[in-house]
């Protein structure tokens, strides 16, 4: 038990380094930026409480918009995320892979895990470019620059979890 929490700790400051220090200074032409963070939330194991999943989420976010001087846009996106995230576990994977195991491309093939992943990933980028923007005056950008990041995003979690199944 304390090792579990000890390397979910460890994960969580880990990604929000990485995020901070370097993920945040990449900007591609002005319109992409990888969020890696949120993998800390999608690897949470399926059966964590919620109320435990929400909290997660909203430290996440808010930590996320301390760093990065954003009132909220983090913690929102984030939240909703960790509020969706058994809904989507539900409809990707059986009620038996849900209840046993924590989502990683290990657990549940890789292939699967990533369309848990990018559904996820959509749904966070594009909750926090929405409330970015503030608006949906120009939802095709809106749209482009979400598809852009969750590209990125999810070349960055393909690579880790190939990187994960290959070590073992």
């Amino acid at each position: 038990m304390i090792g579990t929490i000890l390397k979910y700790s460890l994960t969580f400051i880990l990604l929000l380094l990485i995020q901070v220090t370097v993920l945040n200074n990449f900007n591609f032409l002005g319109w992409a930026t990888p969020y890696l963070y949120i993998y800390f939330i999608l690897i949470l194991p399926a059966n964590t409480p919620k109320g435990l999943l929400f909290t997660l989420g909203f430290l996440l976010g808010f930590s996320m918009d301390v760093f990065c001087d954003t009132p909220g846009m983090h913690t929102i996106a984030t939240v909703i995320t960790a509020g969706l995230r058994y809904p989507i576990l539900q409809l990707y994977f059986s009620s038996e892979e849900i209840e046993t195991t924590s989502p990683s491309g290990f657990s549940l093939g890789l292939w699967r895990f990533m369309r848990y992943a990018i559904t996820l990933l959509v749904l966070h980028h594009f909750t926090l470019l929405l409330v970015e923007s503030f608006a949906l005056m120009n939802i095709w950008m809106l749209i482009g620059k979400t598809i852009l990041c969750v590209s990125f995003s999810s070349l960055l979690i393909f690579s880790i979890e190939s990187l994960k199944i290959s070590s073992r």
